[in-house]
């Protein structure tokens, strides 16, 4: 990936467009630019975080709700109700499910245990978003559930910087979908097509028909 966007970035800049990859080549603050090296992490990090894990949370959301038909309904007669359903749809089915933190210090006890400045902890986000004494029927989808604070984008100096257009990416496709395809319906709903990983959640296809 890494090569394949070095040669991205000296064509952009021999033939600049009006497209972010040129936006960031471009960019100067002092005088200075971005290396090739920052250039590469920050289009792989738009690559991955900018788009998979929005396309996992439509395709999950979608399929959450046309498991659930109350909730598919409610949602079709209350469209304000989107925005409140994607922040379920993240806790109930995140597209991330696990990420890591290196501990800076050392830490008391967490749960038990003390750890030690320079451990690894491995956080289960899916697992956290259905915490029985955080939610109530945690493994029920609720479209209208209060107070949905779901971990999926991470906490504190690691929070998501995405988070805020992921979610109004996921209002907009699902809200749009609904609107304009009524009749909408998904052909496999009770065998998903599920890409075997485990960190990110997603469907490799949702057939549908209308």
């Amino acid at each position: 990936m890494a090569e394949y966007f070095h040669g991205l970035f000296e064509l952009h800049r021999r033939e600049p467009g009006d497209d972010l990859t040129t936006h960031l080549v471009q960019a100067e603050e002092n005088g200075n630019k971005l290396t090739n090296e920052e250039l590469t992490a920050n289009v792989i990090l738009l690559l991955g975080a900018g788009r998979e894990t929005t396309v996992n949370l439509i395709g999950n959301g979608l399929l959450a709700l046309y498991r659930n038909p109350d909730q598919l309904r409610l949602l079709k007669n209350d469209p304000s109700l989107v925005a409140n359903a994607i922040d379920e749809f993240l806790r109930y089915d995140s597209s991330v499910q696990v990420t890591s933190r290196t501990t800076l210090e050392d830490v008391d006890e967490i749960g038990g245990i003390s750890l030690e400045k320079g451990r690894t902890v491995v956080c289960l986000l899916g697992s956290a978003n259905r915490d029985p004494t955080v939610y109530p029927d945690p493994d029920l989808l609720d479209i209208t559930r209060r107070d949905v604070r779901p971990l999926s984008f991470g906490g504190g100096l690691h929070y998501c910087v995405g988070a805020q257009l992921a979610r109004i990416e996921g209002e907009i496709a699902i809200a749009t979908l609904l609107r304009r395809f009524p009749n909408l319906r998904l052909n496999e709903a009770d065998r998903p097509d599920r890409r075997p990983t485990f960190v990110l959640r997603g469907l490799n296809k949702l057939p549908a028909s209308w």
